[in-house]
């Protein structure tokens, strides 16, 4: 469960869903899609990982490569 890591990071900062959608530029829908993993989008796991300013490693994991 990778959007567990995701998750966590926006609680440490205090982020919401919505909050980030408005930092990134993507809407709500896909930034919720994205970490939920119903949308495989590398470019969208990197912006979001910018925006909660973490490593994109450490909030994606290993699984993220086989996209």
């Amino acid at each position: 469960m990778i959007f567990k890591e995701v998750k966590k990071a926006m609680i440490d900062q205090d982020f919401t869903v919505t909050k980030l959608a408005e930092i990134t530029g993507y809407k709500r829908c896909h930034i919720s899609n994205v970490i939920n993993g119903h949308i495989p989008s590398q470019r969208a796991k990197k912006v979001i990982a910018l925006a909660l300013r973490n490593d994109y490693d450490k909030l994606w994991g290993s699984q993220s490569g086989s996209e």
